[in-house]
């Protein structure tokens, strides 16, 4: 009796191959100084504003990094720490050694656009904490009341009970304060006196805990304390650079979990330093000993940028981790052609030979860096970016950049900041002419423009939805298309599909204008579906966002002739208190490691061979003015890489929130034992959420044998097929 046809065929013939060999590069991370990924996720300092400025409200500061709801203000108490006794008095004064200082470029310079300037503007100087000790309401002393103040803050006490804070204290009638850690109902769990003399001094406190507070963190990974400074005494304690970093840090600064995460996962390249905060960097900021370094206003996330991770710092962090660093270069005036040129020289020129190399070395790293990757600004076309301008402009500039950055190392690769062809609300980045919802003419104008100076250019693509505040949009979205909530995720899921498209025009556009060899370095990508609140949701963290990524996944494989760097906007392998609630390494992160494997178990070359997938489809819906209707798409994608020795993994994902498909699989020739490792939703639920560090709870994974080359796929599954000869 034979077996009905299956649903979906995928049929594989590995020996029609491409002549380009996949990059390794596909399975980046990108990473920016927002909300606490870099702070304490890279650098692993826990506290905010550890200088005690005037704090920086930008942009409504949503990114901003205070890991805690509702945290008061108070006159006089620098945000977020809080005062300990209300009865003492408290100034943030002018100096210290540590802080913010005038910045015109960023405060009311032209290339900052008006709703993400620093707020409140006019900061011109440094501040530092007083603390006025006179006791009770009637204005006596009393020595006995300790007064000072405490910031919140969320530690990892399950991985590290020893933390070393350092604190900046001066004071005049106080001889010594107090640290310490304690829990939210004020006792002590552990405590260190430093001295206070009437200069400035770095003082060191070594804090261990007895027992772990039993106050948990939305993340039970960490726990909550207060972390306390203060004295008693009749006169005033003054305070300022101040940090509070586990003894376990790697080099005394890293993240040691990152790094494991990083190189458990295969991520083999990082983007940095952004993202919108790239577009108002001042590499010299980042650079030298870390005292000198100023406090910076982050406009468009809100909050302080301390610069503790600066350039020397994060490519030392790349190094640890065994990441390809890919570095993003302001395009505003505040660096231009000849200061972005120097920032090649610091990193990459010889000591002996280059005055900025030589300065390198008296900073502590001899070696040139030798970065290779370099990308010139960050969505200029974007009306929030700092030294948005129109295409013309920028694909000049962009050639001058070059000619300057080239001139220093002639070996760099560059890429120039292109535009998603589908990103509606930009024509040609001109925000007095967005023509919203026309495709956007950028790419054409840069291409005609700087076509002979490009080898490179950078995309972004988020895939959202209907965004906003839009839930009646997104109901009428459902009645107009005879869709349900389900089905307006899976439009979202399978947009890889349609991006293959894209990317196929992006190429034929480059090789039309004569860069037939363009690269494409995808810079940022993610799905975050906007849905209603009653909805299910694709979110990360779901097999149903997963499947996105391993689509995406394979078609940057697909496209590997001209894609061959990937960003993933993925901040979970930066582990760090997050007010969401958990956010451990998910599905979507072992299915990059998954792919990622084959390419870097061995020095092995491989390439692309020709995969066909008869596979149902779904109709492409517009949702919302990133993504406009397309022709039906394959709910069953696949791709497959084969190495010098014949050995072939076909990378297969079903994009159906619904059905599971019969699936059959055939090579060419037919040669050769075939093993298939599967993930799968449990109870092919694919909205079910990734909860557990210690093990899948949201997904399975099964690997078996396929003598029979037929499959179940269920919903929002992945398989690798491996074939050995």
């Amino acid at each position: 009796m034979s077996r009905e046809a299956p649903a979906v065929s995928i049929a594989v013939d590995t020996d029609d191959t491409g002549e380009w060999s996949v990059s390794p590069l596909l399975f980046g991370k990108f990473q920016e100084h927002l909300d606490s990924a870099i702070y304490p996720g890279v650098y692993e300092d826990y506290l905010r504003n550890g200088s005690f400025e005037v704090w920086n409200r930008s942009g409504d500061g949503p990114m901003a990094g205070i890991v805690f709801e509702n945290v008061a203000e108070h006159e006089g108490v620098a945000y977020p720490w809080q005062p300990v006794d209300s009865d003492a008095t408290y100034e943030q004064v002018r100096g210290g050694v540590h802080g913010r200082h005038r910045d015109d470029a960023l405060d009311g310079g032209p290339e900052v656009p008006e709703e993400f300037a620093p707020v409140p503007g006019g900061v011109t100087e440094s501040r530092f904490q007083r603390v006025l000790l006179h006791g009770r309401n009637d204005g006596s002393v009393d020595g006995d009341v300790a007064a000072g103040v405490f910031q919140r803050v969320a530690l990892p006490d399950q991985r590290v009970q020893t933390f070393d804070v350092t604190v900046t204290v001066r004071g005049e009638g106080v001889d010594e304060c107090t640290v310490a850690l304690t829990a939210l109902d004020g006792e002590t769990l552990a405590s260190e006196t430093v001295p206070v003399t009437d200069s400035w001094n770095r003082e060191e406190a070594t804090l261990e805990l007895a027992t772990s507070t039993t106050d948990r963190y939305s993340e039970p990974r960490y726990g909550t304390y207060d972390l306390t400074i203060t004295a008693e005494g009749s006169g005033h304690l003054d305070l300022d650079w101040s940090t509070l970093i586990p003894a376990d840090a790697v080099e005394g600064i890293y993240n040691p979990t990152t790094i494991e995460l990083l190189q458990e996962f295969d991520v083999t390249t990082i983007r940095w330093p952004g993202g919108n905060y790239a577009s108002q960097v001042r590499w010299r900021d980042t650079v030298g000993p870390v005292e000198d370094r100023p406090v910076i206003p982050i406009v468009n996330w809100g909050g302080l940028e301390p610069n503790y991770l600066g350039t020397n710092e994060w490519l030392r962090f790349c190094e640890l981790a065994d990441v390809e660093p890919y570095i993003t270069v302001p395009f505003w005036s505040a660096t231009g052609p000849e200061e972005a040129a120097n920032w090649v020289e610091y990193v990459n020129g010889d000591p002996d030979e280059t005055e900025l190399g030589a300065l390198r070395a008296e900073h502590g790293y001899e070696e040139p860096w030798d970065v290779t990757y370099w990308g010139i600004g960050n969505e200029v076309w974007g009306y929030w970016q700092v030294g948005n301008t129109d295409a013309a402009t920028y694909a000049e500039g962009y050639v001058e950049y070059c000619d300057a950055m080239r001139t220093v190392d002639p070996d760099i690769e560059i890429d120039a900041t292109a535009i998603d062809p589908w990103f509606t609300s930009v024509h040609d980045g001109d925000t007095e002419d967005s023509r919203e919802g026309e495709p956007p003419i950028w790419n054409e104008v840069l291409f005609e423009t700087a076509g002979d100076a490009i080898e490179g250019i950078d995309l972004h693509r988020y895939t959202a939805g209907i965004k906003g505040d839009a839930a009646e949009s997104r109901e009428a979205w459902l009645e107009d298309h005879d869709e349900d909530p389900v089905g307006y995720n899976e439009v979202l899921v399978n947009f890889p599909q349609v991006y293959d498209r894209l990317l196929s025009d992006v190429e034929a556009l480059a090789t039309e204008h004569g860069v037939p060899d363009c690269r494409l370095t995808i810079g940022e990508w993610n799905l975050g579906p906007a849905v209603n609140d009653d909805w299910p949701s694709a979110q990360m963290g779901t097999m149903a966002h997963a499947a996105y990524a391993a689509k995406t996944f394979q078609t940057f494989i697909r496209h590997g002739d001209h894609v061959e760097m990937g960003h993933w906007t993925d901040y979970t392998l930066y582990p760090h208190p997050d007010p969401r609630g958990p956010a451990p390494p998910h599905p979507g992160a072992y299915i990059q490691r998954e792919m990622a494997d084959p390419l870097l178990e061995s020095d092995s070359e491989w390439t692309v061979t020709d995969t066909s997938v008869d596979s149902p489809e779904r109709p492409f819906l517009q949702t919302g003015n990133w993504s406009m209707a397309a022709d039906d798409v394959a709910l069953v994608d696949a791709v497959t890489i084969v190495s010098e020795n014949g050995t072939s993994h076909t990378f297969a994902t079903n994009g159906s929130l619904r059905e599971s498909y019969d699936t059959e699989i055939e090579f060419a020739g037919d040669a050769g034992s075939v093993a298939v490792t599967l993930y799968r939703p449990v109870d092919d639920d694919p909205f079910l959420a990734q909860e557990s560090w210690e093990e899948p709870d949201a997904f399975v994974v099964e690997t078996f044998p396929l003598d029979d080359r037929r499959l179940e796929l269920p919903p929002a599954s992945f398989a690798k097929f491996t074939r050995r000869p």
